[in-house]
């Protein structure tokens, strides 16, 4: 059964089987045909005919002869390949082509509906572009007809497989300036591109690689282009890519030159569409930019660069948020200059590349601020940096160097609301002669510019070297901040007005070296400043905080200053330890040089103390406590070129000064080997008198009223108090010489010591003063005080001695004033001086000791009195000339002068002595009485007793002054002197009536000279003389003489008694021997040294007539 189905189920599919058989035969023979028919279109009748319709289509679009090669298709593999391709323009010059261009069409383009390329591939790619010198392209016609706008169509279905672009090569002639451009080496390869979304999600990493000249270019990347979200990376390697090609292309307006550069990145670009509307593209990746040299357009080097590395963490170019990683800059060589005007380069150029100052005045304002961009910066460093710097803004040009700049900046938020952290600057710097800065490294640098604060941790200076220069118009000459025309606008439009606040935490500044000039004195004044050495902590321009510094300097090359102690900024407050040692001050001489007949040579300073300086709310204050001492001083008077002033040193101790109240308290002021001179020059002035310069436009006062100044009305400011404890002197010489008088005169004064002590401005305190030394180096001079020179109220109580002075050494003043040098002598001087409540009072007594005029001296300017008798006069008899010169005076009196004074009274005893010996005889021993006369009563040769003590006075003069001669004259007054003679004859008459009655009555005789009248007597004894007289006399009327009354008769007598001439005469002489025979036989007076002169019987304008004359020879 089985078996029986089995063979008829066989038997029933044979004729199945031989219709289907036959079916697939027809469809094979189709099959067959069709793939003949394909086969012989695509590999023989289509390569013709598509050469054909491309040559001519080719040739019409691009107006240009276009040859084609080969070309092959493969209809089964859906492959074509052309080959040879060439588009040429007249000349035979080919401006495209290609080796070969092959296509893989897939086979699901057909079940896509859409062209699906499995592979296409252009080998050999050759593309030459010419610009033309009118500007144009030699493809301009295809470029406009290309560039022509078009309908928007909606992006076709499509996928391309495997695109590449192999050994591709673009020739660029550039005619107008000259260079060709060439890219070669160009690959591309796109492994997939689709618009179709079955094929959107395939990531694609395009790649693209070129030579640009010599330099590689690579791009890798990978796209999601018509995916949803549209999203494509794109990685771009430059590979030392020449920026200076670039420079023929850029404006000819351009400032600036690309000289040099080249550019290396490894960026990727991300696009990302994030929603409608809505899309970022961001940057990540660095570049490097190295060997950049950019110039000016005339040439002049403006900036460069070594290497610039630029690390991009995120750059969103759509949002403008930017982030950086790092910068770094390395051989920074860069250009600045500031030109007379006040304006950088790099800022002017800017102005210029940018042209923002005409963009801004002609573009309207926008009516929504646009929106800044965000940044920031993680770190910048730069090394190795190198500024060039011309300045020519200010009074003198500055040029110089910056080298070995390195800065190191920590991370920057665009919007600086956080500090900036500068982690360390360095630099050196070279400005030639004016400033060099071996090595300036801060460190630790935090700019808080929301804050208004600037903290530095550490500043380091090392090997500066500068040079100050102050010019001959007295401006400073060094390194001044530019004046900015950008700066002066920035402050101008400055809104904050906040102050800023800094701080070092530590400053060293090592072995700087100041170099000082000032061309404003002749010779140029320079002062050193070397090894300077300063060292801070805690330094800060906020209120109330306190640093410390420390300082060591050598100062013109020999003294020292050392300062250490606390520093505040703001209020300025300082409390320092000063100490300076051996500072030469000649150095200083300059500022003096031209005001001063005297010039320094040398001189040192040297101190040690405490100073506080302090800005408070009553001004500036300031107090010093220490010592001062000015050592080895020598100044050098000009004219003579001798020494002037000179010490071994000067000491200030225990100096205790203050500011504010200001009042100067010194412990003790010292002053050891001394030496001063004093010069009378040629001219006759003293030295000291003119170290001060008189201008050379003073002025003159010759011929005109000098006015006095007017005083001022306010009350003058009292003077500070002052005190000294005490002033020591030792071992001093004053040297005077006198070079008015010929010979010339010097003498010193040595070995001058002493102190004073107590020396206050304090009302009612006394100073004592001790000084001590020698004249001549053999008299001795001590000078005793008690003053208070520095109160309002000026008191001194002062004597003075000097004893031996040798005259001889004066003989050139004896011959020049006296006509007679000095034989020998001995001065002693003792002077007392008092002032008090402004009168002074003073005694000097001068004693000299066997005073001797020697030889004549013939001098035009000697005196032609008689210096002998004035000498004879003042000289006693055992040699001695002593006086007393007392004078006194008001402060008060504009014309006060002590020294004036003194020389008015000693040039007065001479002409008093020499033109009235007398009246000086008088003061000497008459007690101030006239002694050049006496006076008789008229016709009288008796001496009154005033007239015996005027010959008292007189005798004893001469009896002190041995060498005197008295000459005596004897004179009588014609007229009174008549008169008187008849008168003394009435009274003798009268007086011998008397003498008769004394006789008659047995008493003893006397002299008529001696008989006195008792009251009632004389008319009783005149009456008789009248008697007795021989000339006729009235009677009455019987005969008899008249009663007359003592008139009457003293008339009568008058009348009729003899007096001539003769007897006048013997009245004089009875008067000059009166006076002689008196001072031989009462005074003592040697006979021989009293001399008779004739008798004068006329009257003078001197005086009464009736007296004796003294003269002396």
């Amino acid at each position: 059964m089985a078996e029986h189905d089995t063979h008829n189920s066989t038997t029933a599919a044979k004729p199945s089987f031989s219709i289907k058989s036959s079916r697939f035969r027809r469809f094979a023979q189709w099959a067959v045909g069709f793939v003949l028919v394909i086969a012989l279109l695509g590999f023989f009748a289509a390569p013709p005919l598509v050469k054909s319709i491309l040559v001519k289509q080719l040739s019409t679009q691009l107006h240009r002869e276009v040859s084609v090669g080969e070309i092959a298709i493969n209809p089964f593999a859906l492959t074509a390949q052309i080959n040879a391709v060439s588009v040429k323009v007249a000349g035979d010059k080919e401006v495209f082509g290609f080796d070969e261009l092959f296509v893989n069409l897939s086979a699901l383009s057909i079940a896509q509906a859409a062209p699906v390329v499995d592979e296409i591939r252009l080998q050999g790619l050759r593309v030459a572009v010419a610009r033309l010198n009118d500007g144009k392209y030699d493809i301009s016609d295809l470029l406009d007809e290309w560039m022509k706008p078009s309908e928007p169509s909606p992006t076709p279905r499509f996928s391309i497989n495997n695109i590449q672009l192999l050994g591709g090569k673009v020739v660029f002639d550039d005619q107008p300036v000259g260079k060709v451009h060439t890219v070669s080496d160009i690959n591309l390869r796109l492994p997939f591109v689709s618009s179709m979304a079955y094929k959107a999600d395939v990531q694609v990493t395009p790649h693209f690689s070129a030579v640009f000249g010599n330099s590689p270019l690579l791009l890798e990347g990978r796209s999601k282009p018509f995916a949803e979200g549209r999203e494509s990376e794109v990685s771009l390697d430059i590979d030392h890519f020449d920026l200076a090609t670039l420079q023929a292309y850029l404006p000819a307006s351009m400032p600036i030159r690309l000289a040099n550069g080249t550019v290396d990145s490894e960026l990727k670009l991300i696009f990302k569409e994030l929603s409608d509307q809505l899309f970022s593209l961001t940057m990540v990746g660095a570049v490097h930019f190295s060997g950049l040299k950019v110039t000016e357009a005339g040439g002049a080097p403006l900036v460069g660069w070594k290497k610039l590395d630029i690390d991009i963490e995120n750059a969103d170019l759509v949002n403008q948020r930017f982030v950086v990683k790092s910068i770094a800059l390395d051989g920074l060589d860069a250009s600045l200059a500031v030109n007379r005007q006040g304006e950088l380069n790099l800022i002017a150029l800017g102005e210029k590349i940018s042209g923002a100052s005409a963009k801004d005045e002609a573009r309207p304002a926008s009516k929504t601020a646009a929106k800044a961009p965000e940044w920031s910066l993680g770190e910048f460093r730069l090394s190795n940096g190198f500024l060039r710097w011309k300045d020519e803004s200010n009074l003198s040009l500055v040029e110089g160097e910056v080298r070995d700049l390195n800065v190191q900046v920590g991370r920057i938020e665009g919007k600086l609301i956080e500090p900036i952290e500068i982690s360390e600057v360095s630099y050196q710097v070279d400005l030639g002669e004016r400033m060099r800065v071996e090595r300036m490294t801060v460190k630790g640098i935090r700019v808080d510019l929301h804050g208004h604060r600037i903290e530095i941790a550490d500043v380091a200076n090392s090997g500066t070297r500068a040079r100050l220069l102050r010019n001959k118009e007295g401006k400073i000459e060094w390194v001044s901040s530019p004046l900015l025309k950008t700066a002066k606008k920035a402050k101008e439009e400055l809104s904050d007005a906040r102050p800023w606040v800094g701080s070092v935490g530590k400053l060293a500044v090592n072995d700087l070296s100041l170099r000082v000039e000032d061309q404003t004195t002749t010779p140029t004044a320079v002062q050193m400043i070397d090894g300077f050495n300063l060292t801070g902590e805690n330094l800060s321009s906020e209120a109330n905080k306190k640093g410390t510094i420390a300082l060591k300097t050598r100062i013109n090359q020999k003294g020292s200053l050392k300062v250490d102690g606390s520093v505040q900024v703001y209020p300025l407050q300082a409390n320092l330890k000063v100490e300076t040692q051996t500072i030469p001050i000649l150095p200083l001489e300059p500022y003096f040089f031209d005001y001063l007949n005297i010039a320094l040579t040398r001189g040192q300073v040297s101190s040690k103390g405490d100073v506080f300086a302090e800005i408070g709310k009553q001004g500036f204050n300031a107090s010093y406590k220490g010592s001062l001492t000015l050592g080895d001083l020598l100044t050098v008077d000009k004219a003579n070129k001798s020494d002037f002033l000179k010490w071994r040193s000067l000491y200030f101790g225990g100096i205790d000064f203050r500011l504010q109240p200001m009042a100067i308290n010194v412990g003790e002021i010292a002053l050891t080997d001394f030496f001063s001179r004093l010069v009378i020059n040629p001219d006759g002035q003293l030295n000291v008198a003119s170290i001060i310069k008189k201008p050379k436009d003073a002025p003159t006062t010759e011929g005109k009223a000098v006015e006095k100044p007017v005083p001022a009305t306010g009350e003058k400011a009292a003077p500070p108090p002052i005190k000294i404890a005490k002033i020591t002197l030792q071992n001093g010489t004053v040297n005077f010489s006198d070079l008015f008088v010929k010979p010339n005169y010097s003498v010193n004064v040595a070995k001058l010591g002493g102190r004073v002590t107590g020396l206050s401005s304090a009302p009612d305190t006394v100073a004592d003063m001790e000084l001590r030394g020698t004249y001549a180096n053999t008299a001795p001079v001590q000078i005793l005080a008690k003053l208070n020179p520095l109160a309002a109220k000026a008191f001194l109580d002062l004597k003075a001695d000097i004893t031996g002075v040798d005259l001889v050494g004066f003989s050139p003043y004896s011959g020049k004033y006296a006509g007679y040098n000095i034989e020998k002598g001995k001065l002693s001087l003792n002077v007392a001086y008092k002032l008090e409540n402004k009168q002074l009072s003073a005694e000097n007594r001068l004693f000299i000791d066997q005073f001797t005029f020697g030889s004549k001296v013939e001098s035009p300017d000697a005196t032609t009195l008689p210096v002998n008798l004035a000498i004879s006069l003042l000289k006693n008899n055992r040699g001695e000339i002593e006086v007393n010169l007392p004078i006194s005076g008001s402060l008060d009196d504009p014309q006060f002068s002590v020294g004036g004074l003194v020389v008015k009274v000693i040039v007065n005893l001479f002409v008093k002595a020499v033109t009235s010996p007398f009246a000086l005889l008088g003061s000497m021993f008459g007690g101030g009485e006239e002694l050049s006369n006496v006076e008789f009563a008229a016709g009288r040769a008796s001496l009154s007793d005033g007239a015996v003590k005027k010959l008292e006075s007189l005798a004893k003069a001469l009896n002190e002054r041995a060498s005197l001669k008295l000459e005596i004259t004897g004179r009588a007054d014609p007229e009174a002197d008549k008169e008187g003679i008849k008168r003394v004859a009435i009274e003798r008459a009268a007086k011998g009536e008397k003498l008769k009655e004394t006789l008659k009555k047995g008493g003893d005789g006397t002299s008529l000279d001696s008989i006195e009248f008792a009251p009632g007597e004389y008319p009783v004894y005149l009456q008789r003389a009248y008697k007795e007289a021989k000339f006729p006399k009235p009677r009455n009327l019987v005969g008899l003489q008249k009663e007359l009354p003592v008139e009457e008769m003293e008339k009568l007598m008058l009348t009729n008694l003899p007096a001539t001439a003769d007897d006048v005469r013997a009245l004089a002489a009875s008067r000059a021997e009166a006076v002689q025979g008196w001072l031989v036989e009462q005074g003592k007076v040697p006979l021989e040294r009293v001399f008779l002169l004739p008798p004068k019987t006329e009257a003078d304008d001197k005086g009464k007539a009736s007296r004796v004359d003294f003269s002396l020879r």
